[in-house]
């Protein structure tokens, strides 16, 4: 499966059932990876959208990132909005229809930081 930087700090992955998102969360808390929300769609609130989605000011007005098109014409009106472009375009890549969400914050410097910790060759035993 593919995931979406929402460019706000934030990944989102897309599942088909509760179950799923469910397992992918324990295993993503399990390897370290923080977890901010896990849940249908449906469930989100405006507020909590608008934590996730890329904020985009345009003629006085806030308004939210189109991830389907990115175009400086066609921005979201709402959070839900645009966080509902973002999992219709992480659909269109994985070919299958997703309505679960799991978001989790970004964090380059720890995954770069692993790779380093297994590329290392092993000290030498005195």
């Amino acid at each position: 499966m593919e995931c979406i930087d929402l460019r706000t700090g934030y990944m989102l992955l897309a599942f088909r059932s509760q179950k799923e998102v469910e397992r992918a969360k324990s295993l993503s808390e399990s390897r370290g990876i923080r977890v901010a929300s896990a849940l249908a769609y449906e469930d989100i609130t405006e507020s909590e959208a608008a934590g996730f989605v890329k904020k985009v000011q345009q003629e006085d007005r806030e308004l939210f990132c189109n991830y389907t098109t990115q175009s400086a014409e066609a921005q979201c009106e709402t959070a839900r909005a645009s966080l509902r472009t973002a999992l219709d375009y992480l659909n269109a890549i994985n070919g299958v229809e997703c309505e679960y969400m799991l978001l989790y914050k970004k964090e380059e410097p720890l995954l770069q930081l692993r790779v380093q910790e297994q590329a290392q060759p092993e000290a030498p035993l005195a």
